[in-house]
């Protein structure tokens, strides 16, 4: 289970690595007659904002000591994710 410093502390890394790795393209790139600039990455840094959005999200909640959930029953390893029928 991640806590909120666990996932601030991988939101963190994420993006200075990626920082690191765009300047190095940006520095290194073989052709100097058509550049690379920074809005050549905007669409990965959208990406990059999901990952470490909504996608990361919360800090997961501590589970009892015992394993049960919240409601007082078993843990469950599967959530049904898929649509009811149409009736």
């Amino acid at each position: 289970m991640a806590s909120k410093e666990e996932l601030d502390h991988y939101a963190g890394e994420l993006v200075r690595r990626f920082d690191e790795l765009t300047r190095w393209a940006m520095t290194n790139w073989p052709r100097p007659e058509y550049p690379l600039m920074q809005s050549d990455f905007a669409d990965s840094r959208k990406e990059i904002s999901r990952i470490i959005g909504p996608k990361l999200g919360d800090p997961d909640p501590p589970l009892p000591a015992d394993g049960a959930n919240a409601n007082g029953g078993a843990q469950r390893q599967y959530y049904d994710v898929n649509p009811a029928p149409w009736p």
